[in-house]
């Protein structure tokens, strides 16, 4: 009786993962780089960060007109100074030139930085929509085409991208 039981079991688990194996994979594609650049957000983080750029950039070539000009005031007046002063001020090029060059790089790294924090709440904005489409369509994978590292789209594969687009742009 218990072998009986045991056997039936048996039979019904294997029935049970051979269904479950059968079931097929729904998979669809989105390109994410396509939504990035569509969001309604991108246009206001394009002026943000184009005006920040503007306004280092500003403060560069400020920076850079000074230094332009205390070289031409040093090499109309190097041959009247004394070694000191010469040197004083070719120690003071050099660091004006040095500071210009830490701003420089400073700058750019705040740039980046600042334009990740920007976009940083429309890729989760993406990611959350793609989530929600992907469960309420049952679909068990969704790959990503923006990068081109998908080496095959089947036709069976459903671009999911006008979707999240529609509701990105309601929000």
């Amino acid at each position: 009786m218990k072998f009986k039981i045991l056997l039936f079991a048996l039979v019904l688990f294997c029935s049970f993962v051979n269904l479950k194996a059968q079931t097929a994979l729904k998979i669809g594609h989105v390109n994410v780089q396509e939504l990035a650049q569509k969001h309604p957000d991108m246009d206001s983080i394009r002026a943000i960060v184009e005006q920040e750029t503007k306004d280092m950039e500003e403060i560069y070539g400020e920076m850079i007109a000074e230094h332009d000009a205390k070289l031409k005031v040093y090499e109309e007046e190097s041959e009247s100074y004394s070694e000191f002063v010469r040197t004083t001020k070719e120690n003071e090029l050099l660091e004006l030139a040095q500071k210009i060059q830490t701003y420089s790089q400073n700058a750019e790294e705040q740039l980046q930085r600042r334009n990740m924090q920007l976009i940083r709440p429309v890729y989760e904005q993406i990611n959350e929509e793609i989530s929600n489409i992907a469960g309420y369509n049952k679909f068990t994978y969704i790959l990503d085409i923006s990068n081109g590292s998908v080496a095959y789209i089947s036709p069976e594969s459903e671009d999911i991208t006008p979707l999240v687009l529609e509701k990105i742009q309601k929000k």
